[in-house]
């Protein structure tokens, strides 16, 4: 009996080291994003010179985009999802909502709050790679964002139940001589077959979700550079195809998008160069 006893004592203590020990082999993650024009990071009401094709003038006006399936790269190339922190605001099951705004000078039009980098868990190991998409899944790509949580109750990140999400909202005002016009980039899913109150019943025609990998990249060291001035090398910005939507709306035959899809790799067979690497100094 003794012996017993003895024997299930120990069973209890290993069951109770491996439950703490499982609790505890959990590493909290921080993935910065910076985004830059010419080669310095974004702030409302700065003006950047010699971007686009036509070498414009520009002041940053919004930029807010949402991240999903992120994961980092395991020493041997096995990607391990990471558990995002479920905040209530800026993290929602599997996917962020990253905001560089603050509604001040040339953002007006935009919010107070920014979140710039996302936050959450998994186990702990050395990983040497990051890998996420620019948009929202499917699954929740189509509903009413009045009645979804936070992030997917943002109004001015939604088009239509039809299309979706805005993945990405980007817009510049941009300033030849005298003149301002705005310029704005939404990339979203497009070709929906379905009315615009009406969930599709098949996929979009073009889903414009950007796959994202990024080699020898240390959580701990790096952040994710997001390259404005190359998303936008090779678009004019100062005028506007004649009958076509203002910017870029992600239509598939809007002229005024297609550097920006080829920039992002959804031109077909390009991969995109606007997320990369950028070490921590």
């Amino acid at each position: 009996m003794k012996r017993s006893i003895h024997t299930l004592a120990c069973a209890a203590a290993l069951l109770a080291n491996t439950a703490w020990a499982a609790e505890v082999a959990e590493q909290r993650v921080s993935i910065q994003f910076e985004p830059q024009l010419a080669g310095q990071p974004v702030r409302c009401g700065q003006r950047y010179e010699g971007q686009g094709a036509a070498q414009s003038g520009v002041l940053f006006g919004d930029l807010r985009l949402f991240v999903s399936s992120l994961e980092l790269v395991d020493e041997d190339g096995r990607g391990v999802a990471v558990k995002l922190e479920q905040d209530g605001r800026w993290q929602h099951r599997d996917v962020a909502m990253l905001d560089f705004e603050n509604g001040q000078a040339s953002c007006r039009n935009g919010t107070p709050a920014t979140h710039t980098a996302l936050t959450g868990q998994l186990p702990a190991g050395r990983y040497r790679g990051l890998r996420f998409t620019l948009g929202v899944p499917a699954a929740l790509n189509h509903a009413d964002s009045t009645l979804a949580s936070a992030p997917l109750n943002q109004t001015a990140m939604f088009w239509s139940w039809q299309s979706g999400y805005r993945f990405m909202k980007f817009e510049l005002e941009v300033q030849n001589g005298d003149k301002k016009t705005g310029f704005p980039i939404h990339i979203g899913s497009s070709a929906c077959q379905a009315a615009n109150l009406r969930t599709p019943a098949t996929h979009c025609l073009q889903a414009n979700r950007v796959a994202v990998a990024l080699e020898q990249f240390d959580p701990a060291t790096d952040r994710v550079l997001l390259d404005l001035s190359a998303l936008i090398a090779q678009t004019r910005l100062d005028m506007q195809t004649p009958g076509s939507a203002p910017g870029c709306m992600a239509a598939s035959d809007d002229p005024d998008c297609s550097g920006v899809f080829e920039a992002l790799g959804l031109s077909g067979g390009d991969r995109q160069r606007v997320f990369s690497v950028l070490r921590k100094p």
